[in-house]
């Protein structure tokens, strides 16, 4: 058996209402989709992180090239094959998420073409359901604060309706022209919105280190979960200060990749929840690794997950196959795509989403829909 096709396929659905983190306005919803084919025709899916632009040229140009003729049994070594040559073509800049889509991708085929899930082929599910966290409350364009711990409680309201236990808020009000005691009202008014039940708090590393340990020291008080990205991705120290500080637990991880960074990390103690994202830090290949070390230093590793149902099944899969706690990122924002990309959309169950049971992801995609979806045509 050997790949006989590897196509980068860019998809994006303009939203309509942005909404906004710290970090910015999500104005659409896009992505770079990896389709892998075998001889036999047989076909897998994956999903880069990030903007099309620079995946789609990676994978189409320098990635499709080393894969064409070769054993898509072979996931570790086609892994080391891919990143060698990104390592070395790039030297400062390691374009990961396209290495990971495509990992995805031939875990995806090497599932189908043996007939079994993916969590079968790392080793077993520990879980056939994983209990769902919603992700969403974000900003919205609006002029008082007022207004917008009114829509933001709302939106909780309708999630904890959907069956879910727990939330997660974003803060970083400092896109909207607020400042960091704003975002701590903000939780206040999370909390008094979701009563006992549990909830994280994500700051998408706005803060420095005082407005940081100021408002993790609300969360803790509030019994917040975990206090997500305080600070940015490179302040390995501020992670680990505000670990040592705080008494909330500190999360992070979407945006360090491979298992060299978050051995780093975890070195330093950095965190409590390790956060690897499956389409952004190395595919299944390495996330297995990061979460295998993660749990030799007793640190939970809980895949961050924001994207179609590709990231949604494979982030399952991880989850089942790793012992001890998980827990499932279930993005509840505005996103067609992930509602109309597969033929089947992932919903919970009770407060769970199942994990797939059909070969390789598990998931059927609409090839209609993708085309729907496609900007290249």
């Amino acid at each position: 058996m050997r790949i006989s096709r590897i196509e980068a396929i860019p998809i994006r659905q303009e939203l309509k209402e942005p909404f906004g983190n710290a970090q910015g306005w999500t104005t659409a919803r896009q992505y770079l989709i990896v389709r892998i084919t075998a001889d036999d025709g047989t076909t897998g899916y994956g999903e880069c992180w990030g903007p099309i632009a620079g995946n789609h040229e990676i994978v189409r140009d320098v990635i499709a090239p080393l894969l064409l003729g070769e054993d898509p049994l072979e996931t570790a070594v086609l892994w080391e094959k891919i990143h060698f040559r990104l390592r070395w073509a790039y030297h400062s800049f390691a374009p990961y998420s396209a290495l990971s889509g495509v990992d995805i991708a031939l875990w995806d085929l090497k599932g189908k073409l043996l007939g079994l899930p993916l969590c079968t082929l790392l080793g077993g599910r520990f879980r056939d359901r994983v209990p769902a966290y919603a992700t969403g409350h974000y900003f919205r364009k609006v002029d008082t604060l007022d207004r917008q711990i009114g829509i933001i409680r709302e939106e909780a309201e309708g999630n904890l309706a959907k069956g879910f236990r727990m939330l997660k808020l974003k803060i970083g009000l400092a896109l909207l022209g607020w400042g960091h005691r704003e975002d701590i009202r903000l939780v206040e008014a999370f909390r008094e919105t979701v009563g006992d039940r549990d909830f994280m708090v994500d700051a998408n590393c706005a803060y420095g280190i005082p407005e940081a340990l100021e408002v993790g020291r609300a969360c803790g008080r509030l019994g917040v979960y975990w206090f997500e990205e305080p600070v940015p991705p490179q302040d390995y120290g501020g992670y680990a200060f505000l670990t040592r500080k705080l008494d909330v637990p500190i999360a992070g991880g979407e945006g360090w990749a491979l298992l060299s960074e978050f051995r780093e990390v975890f070195r330093r103690r950095a965190v409590a929840y390790a956060q690897p994202d499956v389409c952004s830090a190395g595919g299944v290949t390495e996330v297995q690794r990061i979460a295998a070390l993660a749990r030799s230093m007793n640190i939970d590793c809980i895949p961050h997950a924001w994207g179609t149902p590709i990231a949604i099944a494979v982030s399952l899969h991880v989850l089942a196959g790793q012992p001890g706690k998980a827990l499932l990122e279930f993005d509840q924002s505005d996103n067609p795509i992930r509602e109309r990309l597969v033929e089947n959309p992932f919903r919970l169950e009770g407060s769970d989403v199942p994990v797939p049971e059909g070969p390789g992801l598990g998931i059927v995609i609409d090839e209609k829909a993708l085309e729907t979806f496609r900007v290249d045509r």
